[in-house]
């Protein structure tokens, strides 16, 4: 089968379905996409709520909790203890498919009836400002992250502890400011680091300890800016440097962006693959387009997605799924596509948080249930029958093969992911028909005045409102926070969370590869590194060479 040409219905740019891509799709009996596969990232990610998190009280039992929905929301909102009990029956909501009217329609109005789940966050111990997790203790504003004891303001941080304003960091112990890191320990301000301890800005550094502005060394000790010294000389000149105030850090920050540009950066973080293309990918084969992905095969077009076979166009999937297309969120199962969390499940299509359901369509906030459509629930042939009769329904009204449109989206655009990785201003928001959530801000140096050093910390920080530098967000510190910075000997940051958060995202690559000539032997290769940036990108064969 030849690969098929597509023109995307948004932008009006031509795209490639490939003939795997085809030939998945026929299986599932899908049309081939009809947008973009940025597009299509966007539309699923803009049900994405990860980090947005309000005070709100449970619609049920009236308790105070943390939620995913601002207080201005249109549909109840019960607690995970009342959500997750026998004490309501979401089929009551139930109702029959009106064929005079189009899905998405009925879909949007069974959403605003039937009671949502405040947040995803299971077996949390003192760990109630997380989302989208499982087993944390004592951690706070965690996002996406499981298995974590002590930990803060960080996304996908995994068996971690003592870690702070961390993006995609595993198995580490006392580190702050870190990207891409796994094992690490008592680190700061590192990207791309395995197994280093006791260190300062690193870059792409391996097996080294107490290193200090390094890249791409390999189980070193004692170095500063690449050039070994005495651990006496070590120690004196790093001292120097006074990374335990805001503005050294902000200086060393500055001066290590543009040290790294003196070293060769590897094309892909391709760790143990076959046949792939993307970044940050390990131990996956035949992976095309995928970035943060590990142990999958058979993946095309992916964001986040670990532990998966036969993927297509997805983010955040994964743990044992399989044929899933077009779902977000969504984590072990079989067959299932256009699902928003569908979990431990097979066969659900157009579904919103079905867990340990299958063979759901258009149904939404559903436990151990089969056999239902729009929460209704059928005999195994009526239902068979009567989905069928929708599929073609569907396809008359052009609904068919499309994921969710983003008007359906029950969150504020910048209150999710989408805003992360397509950003839109308020009018771009409001032009497409999409809500827009408006942040507190305050006037940008009308806050309290910050120590630059960590060795003025005073407990009086605590009673304060914080305004970020940056952005007027106002923020406050909680004694944990404190605790940590004076154990790490770092300054208060300056910057409120989410304003750090979106400096660390801005430091990752995109996800997006071009076709580059290696800047060494002039090999093409796919890399996220745009053709006119000024790093040297090298194949893995050159970069290997320079680096052992």
């Amino acid at each position: 089968m030849a690969d098929l040409n597509q023109t995307c219905r948004i932008t009006g740019k031509s795209f490639v379905v490939t003939d795997w891509e085809q030939q998945l799709l026929d299986g599932m009996e899908i049309p081939y996409p009809t947008i973009c596969i940025d597009e299509r990232h966007r539309r699923r990610l803009a049900h994405r709520n990860e980090r947005s998190i309000y005070q709100d009280e449970c619609d049920m039992c009236g308790k105070s909790i943390i939620s995913v929905y601002s207080k201005d929301k249109l549909f109840k909102v019960y607690c995970q203890d009342c959500w997750w009990s026998d004490k309501y029956d979401s089929s009551e909501y139930g109702r029959d498919f009106d064929f005079s009217r189009g899905f998405f329609e009925q879909f949007k109005e069974l959403r605003l009836e039937v009671p949502r789940i405040a947040l995803l966050n299971t077996r949390a111990h003192n760990s109630e400002f997380c989302n989208i997790t499982t087993d944390n203790k004592n951690c706070y504003l965690v996002f996406g992250g499981d298995f974590n004891e002590d930990s803060m303001y960080s996304i996908f941080n995994f068996h971690s502890r003592d870690v702070s304003d961390v993006y995609w960091c595993e198995e580490c112990e006392l580190i702050y400011d870190c990207i891409n890191c796994e094992k690490c320990y008592n680190s700061k301000y590192a990207q791309n680091c395995n197994a280093c301890r006791d260190s300062a800005f690193l870059f792409e550094c391996r097996s080294c300890s107490n290193c200090f502005g390094c890249v791409g060394l390999r189980g070193k000790e004692h170095h500063i800016f690449n050039k070994p010294y005495s651990k006496e000389e070590y120690e004196k000149k790093v001292a120097t440097f006074k990374i335990h105030t805001w503005s050294g850090v902000q200086h060393m920050k500055s001066e290590f962006k543009k040290f790294r540009l003196h070293f060769p950066h590897r094309d892909a973080l391709l760790v143990n693959c076959e046949n792939s293309t993307g970044e940050n990918i390990l131990n996956s084969k035949n992976c095309e387009n995928c970035f943060d992905v590990m142990g999958c095969e058979d993946v095309k077009d992916c964001l986040v997605v670990p532990e998966c076979k036969d993927v297509l166009s997805c983010d955040h999937v994964g743990y044992k799924a399989e044929k899933y297309y077009e779902c977000v969120g969504s984590i072990t199962g079989l067959n299932c596509a256009f699902c928003t969390f569908s979990w431990f499940g097979y066969n659900n299509y157009y579904s919103d948080m079905v867990t340990s359901c299958h063979d759901m369509f258009g149904c939404s906030q559903m436990k151990k249930r089969e056999y239902c459509i729009l929460n209704k629930s059928y005999s195994k042939e009526e239902y068979e029958k009567l989905r069928a009769r929708i599929i073609e329904h569907m396809k008359e009204t052009g609904e068919w093969g499309e994921f969710f449109p983003m008007e359906l989206s029950l969150f504020a655009y910048n209150e999710t992911v989408a805003q992360d990785l397509f950003p839109l201003n308020k009018n771009e928001c409001v032009k497409r028909g999409l809500k827009w959530h408006d942040e507190e801000r305050y006037e940008i140096g009308s806050g309290p005045q910050i120590p630059d050093s960590n060795d003025d910390i005073t407990d009086n920080l605590l009673e304060e409102t914080l305004v970020c530098e940056k952005t007027g967000r106002p923020y406050r510190l909680v004694p944990q926070e404190l605790k940590f910075y004076r154990r790490m000997r770092v300054p208060v940051p300056h910057f409120a969370p989410e304003t750090r958060n979106n400096l660390r995202m801005a430091e990752r690559l995109p996800r997006k590869s071009w076709s580059r000539p290696c800047s060494k032997c002039s090999t093409l290769v796919t890399s996220s590194y745009a053709p006119n940036r000024s790093e040297q990108v090298f194949c893995e064969g050159c970069y290997l060479k320079e680096v052992y």
